[in-house]
């Protein structure tokens, strides 16, 4: 097994806080919690902790949509270690995921693959990995609606949510390799329409938008995991941010960085030196004070955003990801080695509504967790472009 360690002197740029030290002990907490999970339970892909143990029963809220981001973590480790041991678990989970690139039964393709698939790609690009990428991107693109220029998630062919923003980077991808511009052109499609209908004048956002599947017209808002339509779920808002930061990657669209940035910017006001938000900024009395795994997302979208921004004003991005990162990686937060709780990052929230994976871990959480340490291990370089 690879027994690869990451210290303070592989930080190579960005703003650290003093005992910048901390990030390497993190990403070696998180090595040694998934090395556990994968060699205790191998091949399978859980989605969030009860009572900290790994849940491995089916998701009891939407079609199991959560494998990409373990095998997602399984790339990242494999970029710090020279054994090999992570890279060839890393294809054999990605192997495992890969007749789902046929699946018409989500809208988290992108969850699915650009984690796996699109990392493995990055790592080492192959006729056999662009391929993949290339159903998986048609097959996601497969849920445009031309009438309202959206993507439908698996709700209703009328509904569309803030995360599918985190699932159009595979149609770019897609589009990219093949060639085909009719599949960026549905991404951007897609992207325009969260704009306009998701994301509200003030910066916050809306969780689902709900339009006539026939001619297209928008109806109304709504929300599954938020206080209610008109607040703001923050870990939707947080995909939001990494999203519209992913669709400028992609395109150059000054649009979506705007975006991005707006965004970002309304969750650093409203969460402010809290770092953490609570499931929802608009609830007056939150019953958990955390959802880290929004933290986590966002954490990772801002230090994309830092780079992407290109100027000056990233640097607050990056500075408030890396304080973020640091309140996770403390004891709060971050599960400590050696004990039972078998995820990484605690207090987060699934689907509070629902009371599933409630003041937990959740696979999301830790893989964006792990990513954003990535990202400052290795200077803030691009994931997986």
């Amino acid at each position: 097994m690879g027994t690869d360690a990451t210290t303070e002197k592989d930080i190579i740029g960005g703003w650290a806080p003093a005992d910048a030290g901390v990030y390497g002990a993190a990403f070696a907490t998180a090595r040694e919690k998934v090395r556990s999970l994968i060699t205790r339970n191998p091949g399978t892909f859980p989605t969030f902790t009860d009572g900290g143990a790994w849940h491995f029963e089916d998701d009891p809220w939407a079609p199991t949509w959560s494998a990409g981001f373990l095998t997602g973590l399984l790339w990242l480790f494999a970029d710090h270690d020279e054994t090999g041991w992570w890279r060839r678990q890393a294809e054999k989970y990605s192997e495992l995921l890969e007749p789902r690139k046929h699946d018409g039964g989500t809208h988290d393709i992108g969850f699915l693959f650009t984690p796996s698939w699109g990392r493995w790609h990055a790592a080492a690009p192959s006729e056999r990995t662009a391929a993949v990428l290339i159903q998986a991107g048609r097959t996601m693109a497969r849920r445009f609606n031309e009438h309202g220029r959206y993507l439908s998630t698996w709700v209703d062919p009328g509904s569309t949510f803030i995360d599918v923003m985190m699932n159009i980077g595979i149609i770019y991808q897609a589009g990219h390799l093949s060639h085909d511009e009719n599949l960026a052109q549905i991404a951007t499609a897609h992207a325009m329409t969260t704009r306009r209908y998701l994301v509200r004048g003030d910066g916050t956002s809306v969780h689902e938008a709900w339009f006539d599947p026939e001619t297209g017209e928008f109806q109304r808002t709504a929300t599954h995991q938020g206080y209610r339509s008109d607040s703001s779920w923050v870990r939707g808002h947080a995909w939001g941010v990494y999203g519209f930061g992913s669709a400028y990657s992609w395109t150059g669209d000054p649009r979506f960085l705007d975006t991005a940035r707006l965004l970002a910017d309304t969750y650093i006001a409203r969460t402010g030196d809290r770092l953490v938000p609570p499931n929802d900024w608009d609830d007056p009395t939150p019953r958990f004070a955390y959802e880290s795994s929004a933290g986590a997302v966002v954490a990772a979208g801002l230090l994309q955003l830092a780079d992407l921004s290109g100027d000056a004003g990233g640097e607050k991005y990056r500075r408030y990801a890396y304080q973020l990162v640091a309140k996770l990686s403390g004891p709060e937060f971050l599960a400590q080695p050696g004990s039972a709780w078998e995820g990484v990052l605690r207090h987060a929230i699934y689907h509070l509504n629902n009371q599933v994976g409630v003041d937990e871990s959740v696979m999301w959480g830790d893989y964006y967790y792990v990513e954003a340490l990535h990202r400052i291990l290795r200077g803030s370089v691009a994931a997986t472009r």
